[in-house]
């Protein structure tokens, strides 16, 4: 449900820890701050649905294809379109890919942009033996404690096109339904060395715009729309254009969304693939004024149950298209930075979304409703 590693209060200037949002479709948000950054922290996966309405997973797409994981093989020329499965949960879409390691698989991993940095389940780490970097971290969250382990992952690929070795975090990670193990999440780390992607929500397709760049991506912040040119191919149909501002440090990269809330100033929130729930920090809530919905939502987040509210968005703007008023959750008050998360439930309704992390834009194309 929740976002990214490295907030602060402006664009450019980080905190001293680091801040990991464990988060998944059926075991939702712990906030967590490490003591020290890893090499690569990592937030992921997305919200439970609402329990008032007794949501659950409500539909499938069709099956993955297995791919031959062992003609995997680098990126080259145009961008390369993999084949995608979506889980629907509430009014939100999980993407999930084919991902193979050291010529095994496919596994099934989560796209999630408001994930800084890519993670792998415990199960896998262990299948594989990788290798540990670093040594286990304790994360100290709302009400719980969790252990992250980042382990070297040298030989990997999605949907046939083979990615750099890198760090990726060890962590426990749940099912999508009974029926839906995720076996791990690919991040904005690796999504932005593609420099764009494209999740096509009805074709049920994930582009990416170029071949894989050079790991890791370079400290610093982009705000945007920068001259780099957006794909021709990811420039169609376009209903809404906006600037994005990309933060990236130590291989972690997150993506901010300019937001308007009844007609207030401009506030950032992280582009969030992998969240179900759009959320609103507390504070921004209370200061726009943002009437309560009298209803809450359950999330059994690892060991530390959190009830977070809902209130109503009423008018409100990406950039300076006007999106449809909705419910949004409020982040927990303590560890997250952001004023908050710009979600699947938003996302998925328009036909695809395009993060352009080079040319700093983000791009949605007209809505199916």
């Amino acid at each position: 449900m929740a976002t990214a590693v490295w907030l602060a209060n402006t664009p450019g200037t980080f905190t001293s820890h680091t801040v990991v949002v464990f988060r998944s479709f059926l075991i939702a948000s712990a906030i967590l701050v490490l003591a020290s950054s890893t090499a690569g922290g990592a937030s992921f996966a997305a919200t439970m649905g609402q329990t008032a309405s007794g949501s659950a997973v409500v539909g499938l797409s069709r099956q993955i294809k297995p791919s031959t994981c062992a003609l995997s093989k680098p990126a080259m020329g145009r961008p390369s379109v993999l084949a995608a499965k979506i889980i629907h949960i509430d009014a939100g879409a999980a993407v999930l890919v084919n991902v193979c390691i050291d010529d095994a698989g496919p596994f099934p991993f989560v796209i999630d942009s408001g994930s800084s940095s890519s993670a792998i389940s415990e199960q896998l780490s262990r299948r594989f033996r990788l290798r540990p970097v670093g040594a286990p971290e304790q994360a100290a969250g709302i009400a719980c404690r969790a252990t992250v382990v980042p382990e070297q992952l040298a030989s990997w690929s999605v949907g046939g096109v083979a990615l750099r070795p890198q760090v990726v975090l060890s962590v426990s990670l749940p099912k999508l339904g009974q029926n839906q193990p995720i076996a791990g999440i690919l991040g904005s780390d690796v999504l932005s060395r593609f420099g764009s992607v494209r999740i096509d929500y009805r074709a049920l397709t994930v582009s990416f715009g170029a071949a894989e760049s050079a790991s890791p991506t370079a400290n610093g912040v982009v705000r945007g729309p920068t001259s780099t040119p957006t794909p021709a191919q990811f420039v169609k149909d376009v209903r809404a254009d906006a600037g994005l501002t990309i933060a990236a440090r130590q291989g972690g990269v997150v993506a901010y969304a300019p937001i308007a809330l009844g007609g207030s100033e401009t506030q950032r929130f992280v582009v969030d693939t992998g969240a179900a729930v759009s959320n609103i920090s507390p504070l921004l809530a209370r200061s726009l004024h943002l009437p309560s919905a009298h209803r809450s939502v359950r999330f059994p987040a690892i060991g530390c149950p959190v009830t977070l509210t809902e209130v109503k968005s009423g008018r409100w703007t990406l950039g300076s298209t006007p999106l449809r008023p909705q419910l949004v959750a409020t982040l927990p008050a303590s560890g997250i930075k952001s004023e908050g998360l710009l979600g699947s439930d938003v996302l998925s309704r328009f036909g695809a979304v395009v993060i352009d992390y080079r040319a700093a834009r983000l791009l949605l194309e007209s809505s199916r409703a």
